[in-house]
């Protein structure tokens, strides 16, 4: 089981779809890593709604905080996890929090691993992506850090426009969409695009891999 997550937030529509998702039952002990967008401080609600999940899922349950400089603990209990959630917040505090912590090189790492689900949303999910361009839109964040190098992580390489709404943000997709080579896959707030990855071998020297992608809705 190798599965990418990326969804807009938890609604009533999509919550047991979502949550059978991250906690899939191919993945037998699960330990499962939450990581609040600006780090654990003022956090605290949605880390423990966060624990409930893993609690009713029968795993071990950690905190990543992204705020902490250099954070060689947090990278070491992120890889020994094998579902990790990125939560939603200001995409630019995310971005720089992962650099700075360096746990943008152990996610990298940990999509490496024998089995692992990987799940971000909202602003968990653009950092997952080429850049984060998009947030540059009046509809989303705030850059008060300053951060100017917009490049994601690439563990896709597409980019997403979460919270979608037709009526809404139709235009402004259209037209971001003439301002970038990669391919822009909306995402509304029921939606959910899902992931799943396995790899082939020829001969045992040529590894292909496979995806297969899926909306919950």
């Amino acid at each position: 089981m190798k599965r990418l997550i990326l969804f807009s937030t938890i609604t009533p529509n999509n919550k047991e779809d979502i949550l059978n998702k991250i906690f899939p039952i191919e993945i037998e002990n699960k330990i499962f890593s939450y990581m609040p967008s600006g780090g654990v401080s003022g956090s605290e609600k949605y880390i423990e709604e966060a624990r409930s999940f893993a609690e009713y899922f029968g795993a071990e349950f950690k905190v990543i905080d992204n705020s902490v400089e250099n954070n060689v603990e947090g990278s070491k209990d992120l890889l020994s996890s094998n579902i990790l959630v990125i939560s939603g917040g200001n995409t630019f505090q995310l971005l720089i929090n992962l650099r700075t912590s360096g746990l943008d090189v152990a996610i990298k790492e940990f999509i490496k691993k024998n089995q692992f689900v990987l799940a971000g949303f909202s602003a968990g999910a653009l950092v997952l992506t080429p850049n984060i361009n998009v947030c540059n839109l009046p509809e989303f964040d705030e850059n008060l850090v300053g951060i100017t190098d917009l490049t994601g992580l690439g563990i896709v390489d597409f980019e997403v426009f979460p919270h979608y709404n037709d009526v809404i943000h139709k235009e402004q997709l259209e037209a971001y969409r003439l301002t970038t080579t990669n391919e822009v896959k909306e995402i509304d707030n029921d939606g959910c695009l899902v992931i799943d990855l396995w790899f082939l071998f020829d001969f045992g020297t040529l590894k292909l891999l496979i995806c297969q992608s899926t909306y919950i809705v």
